[in-house]
């Protein structure tokens, strides 16, 4: 080869190079304008060991979408994938169609995390935009009645069996009954005349938890400062291929290494539910979730508390129940029967964060003749006002917050019950990246009658430190009309706090609040919660609290040598 066609041969290459490179930054530049449309199609089949927040990290297409819109467009999306509309039911072999990158961002993103935090603490999650008209047949597309849990099962059991407690989406898979696999058809289905129904899809899960709590010294009675707490929930669901009737079988078991008296097996919930187009039914033990604030539960007042799951009160016992909801365009409205009455649950001083003298059920008395059989009654009206949600409440019974008198001569606690009436409002609005939340009850009670509320609000910004992170800042104030003379924290009280979300493939999060009196300078109680998937299988969770009070009249008094940390396992399978 000559020189000049050496020449004419590098210059035709170098040309084809430059040519070529044009071409591929082209072809890059327009595969960056179009990521959304390289967004897999589908996700699955789902297997037992997927989490819903692993597979919303895999279908996030980019950091400007948040994790809750990408979770919020996926429940959206998929229907028939969540039994009970659950967001912690994922049934195992389901193939989830990804919605697109503007479906995702179609939900304001304040919306999203408001939707979040309520469906992963076990509050109805039904839609964001108001629903159409229940005539149309998206109506039934995705009804909006969903199994009100304290806490979902699958999230953790402290909180539904919560509990429990911390806001991170740890949602297991529904794995079907090997002796029969149903396929899942869309709710709005129905048989046509003739057409056989075919049987019920199960889905169970079990989460196995071992506790060690570990106290900052020994008690005022010299009580132990380790202890450790082993816990099974299970969970087995039945629905028809229709979604009409469904069945829930939720036991737990507690043992208490240090008590006794907390060892514990309940029913969270074993109930029948038959759904209509747009109303439901159910009839046996359940767990309902009502309110809206962070640092206590004024409203939520149907199912008893369980003290030894934790000083926040938030762990709550089965309720027996007959209970009809119905929505509609006015609203949703919720209507329960209680026929019998569960006692509250307290530690005996041995397992520490109780009384100093045990509670003697034996001997417990109630202002009703009924006594444990008198009739419960509650209500609910709830409705969405574009950015603001609305909720008024009544219940009438038994009252969930016993009178303890002391009998010196035996050492012991009597509870009285008193029958007592309940008015009760739950509000939050959300504006921009601020969520304002609004808790308020009037209360009668045997010779008490008071008001009380939480206001206050939370506000998150996305993306702080140069990260995906979320950091939100929670302020709000607590007021009791009793003043001092109040049996319970929150009088006069501002509890001020920070959560941290990480928005990991691990779920991570924190939250780190104080709670001060602003009568007693000396009274004040600080929480730590964090958790985080440690694999498919295991998540690790850690509580602590800290509890200062130099006045014997004050409720903290008691615990003034219980500062704690709990750490917890909690096994999947």
């Amino acid at each position: 080869m000559t020189a000049g066609n050496q020449n004419r041969g590098s210059i035709t290459t170098l040309v084809y190079l430059r040519i070529s490179g044009v071409i591929a930054r082209g072809l890059l530049t327009a595969l960056l304008l179009t990521g959304a449309s390289l967004q897999a199609a589908e996700l699955g089949p789902v297997m037992k060991t997927d989490t819903l927040w692993r597979l919303a990290v895999q279908a996030r297409p980019d950091d400007a979408v948040s994790m809750a819109q990408v979770v919020y467009a996926l429940w959206q999306e998929n229907p028939t994938a969540f039994a009970d509309n659950d967001i912690n039911k994922l049934r195992v072999g389901t193939v989830l169609q990804v919605p697109s990158r503007s479906q995702m961002l179609a939900v304001n993103a304040a919306d999203a995390r408001a939707w979040y935090y309520q469906a992963i603490r076990g509050q109805a999650a039904g839609a964001i935009q108001p629903e159409p008209t229940i005539s149309q047949p998206a109506a039934d597309k995705r009804r909006l009645a969903v199994t009100t849990a304290e806490t979902p099962a699958a999230v953790e059991p402290e909180r539904a069996a919560a509990s429990t407690q911390t806001p991170t989406l740890t949602a297991r898979v529904t794995e079907p009954s090997p002796a029969r696999t149903v396929v899942a058809r869309p709710a709005q289905s129905r048989p046509s005349a003739g057409e056989p129904d075919t049987g019920f899809s199960l889905r169970q899960q079990h989460q196995l938890t071992a506790q060690q709590r570990y106290f900052g010294q020994t008690g005022t009675m010299g009580q132990a400062r380790a202890h450790t707490l082993l816990s099974l929930l299970s969970d087995w669901s039945w629905q028809d291929e229709n979604a009409v009737h469904s069945f829930q079988l939720t036991p737990f078991l507690r043992w208490q290494q240090r008590d006794s008296a907390s060892n514990l097996l309940d029913l969270r919930q074993a109930y029948w539910r038959y759904a209509g187009r747009n109303w439901e039914v159910k009839a046996g033990n359940d767990i309902v979730f009502w309110g809206v604030s962070e640092s206590q539960r004024l409203v939520d007042v149907i199912n008893q508390v369980d003290m030894v799951g934790g000083v926040d009160m938030e762990t709550r016992l089965g309720q027996p129940m007959l209970s009809f909801k119905g929505w509609n365009n006015a609203g949703t409205l919720e209507l329960y029967l209680l026929p019998y009455f569960r006692e509250r649950l307290f530690a005996d001083p041995a397992g520490r964060l109780t009384a100093p003298w045990p509670v003697e059920h034996d001997i417990a008395l109630y202002e009703s003749s009924d006594k444990r059989n008198n009739l419960d009654f509650a209500l609910r009206w709830s409705q969405r006002f574009s950015a603001l949600e609305l909720g008024l409440s009544y219940f009438a019974g038994n009252s969930r917050e016993p009178l303890l008198i002391a009998q010196p001569e035996m050492q012991r606690l009597q509870p009285y019950y008193f029958q007592m009436q309940q008015f009760g409002i739950d509000t939050q609005y959300v504006a921009g990246d601020w969520l304002w939340k609004l808790e308020s009850i009037y209360r009668r009670s045997g010779p008490q009658e008071f008001a009380a509320a939480t206001a206050g609000f939370e506000y998150t910004r996305v993306g702080v430190f140069n990260r995906s992170w979320d950091l939100g800042w929670i302020a709000e104030y607590q007021y009791d009309s009793r003043g001092l003379q109040a049996p319970v924290t929150g009088q006069n009280d501002i509890f001020v706090g920070w959560r941290l979300a990480l928005n990991d493939v691990a779920g991570s999060e924190l939250l780190f609040g104080v709670l001060q009196d602003l009568d007693r300078s000396s009274s004040r109680s600080a929480k730590l919660e964090a958790s985080m998937r440690l694999s498919n299988s295991l998540r690790l969770r850690l509580n602590a609290w800290l509890f200062q009070s130099n006045e014997v009249s004050d409720v903290l008094y008691n615990l003034r040598q219980d500062d704690y940390l709990e750490l917890s396992l909690d096994y999947y399978f």
